[in-house]
């Protein structure tokens, strides 16, 4: 009688496992959810290009890069930033300042990150650098076309 009540219950038990264990649907190759937009990376705010202007572009970057004497002539100011990044070649280095889709090959992201492939300082010049998740949105934002919202 104790042989059927044990198997009994080893047969509930992985019958329970079985349901709690899930079959991978909604998850990417990575096991993140599905559907966040985000390919799994953890981002201070929405990746759109309204919230990278308000939350780094004007508050940090114009400090710098406003008005005729920007570096680079790289103006970030809500009316020029958009034109002067998108599709538009980096005059330090021969790549693209934001290649939309690839925040890889953008120079926007080599300049943020800091280490090799930049020409110059670490943006934020004199600053410290942004956080992992303020750089993961504008890497979102390229990946997905760095549309202007």
């Amino acid at each position: 009688m104790r042989k059927p009540l044990h198997l009994l219950l080893c047969l509930l038990a992985a019958a329970v496992l079985n349901a709690c264990a899930g079959n991978g649907q909604g998850l990417d190759e990575n096991g993140n959810p599905i559907g966040n937009g985000n390919g799994g990376l953890p981002v201070a705010f929405e990746p759109t290009f309204t919230n990278i202007q308000t939350n780094v572009f004007t508050p940090i970057c114009t400090e710098c890069h406003f008005g005729a004497g920007a570096p680079q002539g790289l103006r970030l100011d809500a009316l020029n930033s958009y034109n002067h990044l998108v599709g538009i070649r980096s005059q330090e280095q021969n790549i693209f300042r934001v290649e939309p889709g690839n925040p890889d090959r953008s120079y926007l992201i080599r300049k943020l990150e800091g280490g090799p492939g930049i020409s110059g300082a670490q943006m934020p010049l004199n600053r410290p650098p942004l956080s992992q998740l303020t750089i993961n949105a504008i890497r979102v934002w390229i990946a997905q076309g760095a549309m202007r919202n």
